[in-house]
């Protein structure tokens, strides 16, 4: 008896040019998406453009300063002490005694005294949201919005309470 006749077997045999088309096809895909990617990082405010400098609180003497280093610095600006100045004595009669010391120089104005700075650190999100810590231990949140950078709204973590902030113009 014969054996009977095996069926062809139907081996699929992948070519070369086939990988060059999943190749290609795979490397398209990713480079089609970084493309995307990189449009979109652009089109995102920098915030760290953005926030670096001196800031000014609306309704306190607070200060915040922002550096390029991603550090900040809370500083209490007192309000100087209102000074009420009399009116000036009557001069005195000269003497025949010569002056031995020099007239007394009027000091200039100091400048307000302010409380010691409160440091910290500041992170910015990939959507322009900046977190800050500052080192007694309070946390805040703002976002920067491109139609207004000039200000924002700091809001306390804990609180949820709301300061809102101006850009302080430079000097020069």
């Amino acid at each position: 008896m014969a054996k009977p006749p095996k069926p062809p077997q139907n081996r699929v045999r992948i070519k070369v040019l086939d990988i060059l088309l999943i190749i290609g096809g795979f490397l398209g895909i990713m480079a089609y998406n970084r493309l995307s990617i990189s449009r979109l990082e652009r089109s995102l405010p920098n915030a760290n453009n953005q926030i670096v400098g001196e800031w000014k609180s609306t309704r306190g003497p607070e200060h915040l300063i922002f550096r390029p280093d991603k550090s900040l610095s809370l500083i209490v600006v007192e309000a100087a002490p209102a000074t009420d100045h009399p009116a000036s004595p009557a001069p005195a009669p000269e003497t025949t005694t010569p002056a031995t010391e020099p007239p007394a120089q009027t000091a200039a104005p100091a400048e307000p005294p302010s409380s010691p700075a409160i440091v910290g650190k500041y992170q910015l999100s990939q959507a322009g949201k900046i977190y800050l810590q500052l080192s007694n231990g309070k946390k805040y949140t703002t976002t920067i919005q491109p139609s207004n950078h000039d200000r924002f709204d700091l809001i306390d973590t804990d609180t949820e309470g709301v300061t809102t902030y101006e850009r302080v113009p430079s000097k020069g």
